[in-house]
This record gives structure tokens, sequence and C-alpha cells, in this order.
């Protein structure tokens, strides 16, 4: 009797999951389809790295500034997305022996060279902000350099722009005026190294 009760029911069952399937077909219905979005129009917009999103270059810290800091504008994540905690964390744990505290926003540059080389800023803040720019390839950080800093107590601070060529011009800024002057550049090599340019 159990077993004349369990084919009915299983032959209930798989009708049932047939005549599903068949409306299903019918009625054109399919799994959600995954939404494809445009690439960006060139390689210098922001793109998905294999970790994380980057920063497409130019990187200009007085625009950052002006749009997530000022303004606090909508656009400020995407023009200038930070990295994970995750990969924030690893990075930290590198340069432990370097630097102290922890960042206010780490951000990965968009590099235009074509190797592993990753290229960070990260942004400290407190009683004075500083920014250091940093270079890893593979494991290793290869480079560090101080590229701005501002304590609000002296009339100037200094602040920089990482260009599409790779060098970084570095400024010195009138609190007041908001008047600026060359106060050095840098370039990044393709081995990571920073060095001072003319």
């Amino acid at each position: 009797m159990k077993t004349i009760y369990t084919i009915t029911v299983s032959a209930l069952l798989f009708t049932f999951l047939i005549y599903c399937k068949k409306q299903l077909k019918a009625e054109n219905i399919h799994a959600p389809k995954i939404a494809v979005v445009n690439e960006p129009s060139s390689i210098e917009n922001i793109r998905i790295a294999d970790n994380g999103p980057v920063v497409a270059l130019p990187f200009d810290f007085e625009e950052y500034t002006s749009l997530c800091i000022q303004q606090s504008a909508e656009d400020c994540s995407k023009r200038y997305p930070s990295i994970a905690e995750t990969e924030s964390t690893d990075l930290m744990g590198k340069l432990s022996a370097q630097m102290e505290g922890t960042p206010e926003r780490i951000f990965k540059l968009n590099s235009s060279f074509k190797n592993d080389l990753k290229v960070y800023i990260i942004f400290f803040d407190g009683d004075s902000s500083s920014q250091e720019l940093i270079t890893v390839m593979g494991n290793k950080v290869i480079a560090s350099q101080s590229v701005g800093y501002a304590m609000p107590e002296n009339q100037t601070y200094e602040s920089f722009k990482v260009n599409e060529d790779m060098t970084v011009d570095i400024y010195e800024i009138n609190y007041e005026t908001l008047k600026k002057k060359n106060a050095g550049k840098y370039k990044i090599l393709a081995d990571g190294k920073i060095i001072k340019s003319k």
C-alpha cells in the first residue's frame, strides 16, 4: 500500500514539474540575465583590476580635496575609489616597519606600466595631514615618498599631482591666496623606484 502511495505521489510531482517547465518555456522565462556594462571609452577611465578599483590618472590631490572633502560630491567614490579593507590591511602590514598609524584612505593608481607594479597613495589625517606615494612589486615594497603635507598653523601646505606619464608634481600652496609654486618633481620608474626629476 505504501509503495502505491509513493509511486502516485512521485508521478504527480513529476507531472507537476514537467507542467511548470513547459509553462516557463511557453512564457519565455529564463534565468536572469547579467547586465553587460559598456567598456569605458578609454583605458584611463576607472577599471577594475584583479583585486579592486583603481583611480584613473591624473590624480590631482587638490581636485580630490575639492570634490570629496569640501563638496562631498556624489561622483567622489566613482572618480576616487579607495581600496578594500583587506587590501589596505595587507599593504599596511608590509609597511609596518616604515610607517605607523591607520590611514584615512588608500588609493591604488592606474599605472601606465604593463607589469605587476602597484602604485598607491596613502592618506593620513589628524592634527596634520600627509600623503605617501608607495610602489609595490609582487610582495615587496619598492619605494615610498612623501608627496603631501599640511599643518593648519603653517602659512603653506604641500600638495601633488600624479600625471599619466608617471611623473609627480609637488606644489607648495599658500593657505590664504591659494597661490601655487613648484616645489619638486619625481618620476616613478617601471621597476618601482621613485627618483627626483628635473
